[in-house]
């Protein structure tokens, strides 16, 4: 089985910053209080992965897939979310160890 080793985003719904999330080897869970942005997580997974209808990533259109700002910070140009692969094990047939892949 291919195993995530961590996803990255910026300007990607609420992430204003780079925030990267690492997955472990065992048991991972995404935990936090309502609006914390939890289910962007799993619509930053569907985006990056190529789902290409906004709206069932829960946004109105696709501009609204990219971070709009708030009280102290310029809404985002672009929104990035990029997923790395474990290739350790060589499931993939490829040289290296961890494939990227990335989506602005």
């Amino acid at each position: 089985m291919t195993r995530i080793k961590r996803i990255t985003a910026q300007g990607f719904k609420s992430f204003a910053h780079r925030i990267e999330i690492p997955f472990e080897d065992d048991f991972n869970c995404i935990l936090g209080p309502n609006g914390s942005g939890k289910s962007n997580i799993g619509d930053a997974l569907c985006f990056v992965l190529g789902r290409l209808s906004a709206k069932s990533m829960r946004a109105e259109k696709a501009a609204n897939m990219i971070f709009n700002g708030g009280k102290d910070r310029k809404p985002a140009s672009q929104g990035m979310v990029e997923i790395a692969f474990d290739n350790e094990k060589n499931r993939h047939h490829h040289e290296y160890l961890l494939l990227v892949k990335s989506q602005k």
